[in-house]
């Protein structure tokens, strides 16, 4: 069923498509770090230094998911794609090697039990997945690197009981993150300098404001946050596209026990399944 978050603004413009691959679970991430014969020596490397299994079985999982993800959208095949470092170290595909892909965007996001990776040729965009962990400081936490106003809504968030506490703090993260990485800053940029917010309602409508130098008005920035088993785990995705954003949703592995759900939206969004 397709859902939609209505934007005020003139649909005349372009509304940017967004492919959003998602894969968790031990058997979903095993399956794809399989398929490893893909990577390239880098990310072979890489791989390697990782000091578990598990972390190296999802780190080749995520790329693995990649490859595929860009290879849906553009000719080469998963093993021929190339990359190179952009800004802030940013990877970027080397269009030198895959001319047909000259405008596609991507970002790609691995954690334990969870890879996702969102392409696009709309404009930059960026991806964040997290599952909870036990954290006894998530108000100190959100004090020290959050906003004030999103430090604020942690505590409040804290009445209502541990599970909603944590499901807010993880649900800004992954905002927070994925921003930062469509800005191609990462944790370099500091996560006080905008704020999101969370409304009422089913699903929860987001605000931002963004930091005073922002390429980007607030109002341009089309966000989604998925909830994940019963939300234990979230994805965030975020891209500037003033006319509106269409996430085609792509599940990778065994049929999830919930199927994702989306937990909040800006104006302006549609989340359909691939």
């Amino acid at each position: 069923e397709q859902q939609e978050m209505k934007s005020p603004m003139s649909r005349t413009l372009p509304v940017a498509e967004v492919a959003l691959h998602i894969a968790r679970g031990t058997t979903a991430l095993a399956g794809l770090a399989a398929g490893a014969a893909v990577l390239d020596d880098t990310e072979r490397a890489r791989a390697a230094r990782f000091r578990f299994d598990a972390d190296r079985e999802t780190y080749r999982a995520a790329h693995v998911l990649l490859r595929r993800a860009l290879s849906a959208q553009a000719s080469p095949a998963p093993a021929q794609w190339r990359f190179v470092a952009g800004g802030h170290g940013r990877p970027e595909i080397d269009t030198a090697a895959s001319p047909a892909a000259a405008g596609l965007r991507f970002n790609l996001s691995h954690s334990r039990g969870l890879v996702c990776c969102a392409v696009t040729r709309a404009a930059p965009v960026g991806v964040d997945g997290e599952c909870r962990r036990p954290l006894s400081d998530r108000a100190a936490l959100a004090e020290r690197f959050f906003a004030p106003s999103e430090a604020a809504a942690v505590r409040a968030a804290e009445a209502a009981g541990p599970d909603a506490a944590a499901e807010h703090f993880y649900a800004l993260w992954t905002l927070k993150e994925a921003y930062v990485k469509a800005l191609g800053l990462g944790l370099s940029m500091g996560l006080d300098r905008f704020a999101f917010s969370l409304g009422d309602g089913a699903p929860r409508s987001i605000g931002l404001t963004p930091e005073p130098d922002a390429p980007w008005p607030g109002g341009h920035w089309r966000c989604v946050l998925l909830r994940l088993d019963g939300g234990r785990c979230q994805v965030a995705a975020a891209l500037p596209a003033p006319g509106g954003a269409r996430f085609e949703m792509h599940l990778h592995g065994p049929a999830p026990l919930l199927p994702p759900e989306v937990a909040a939206a800006t104006p302006g969004v549609e989340l359909v399944p691939a």
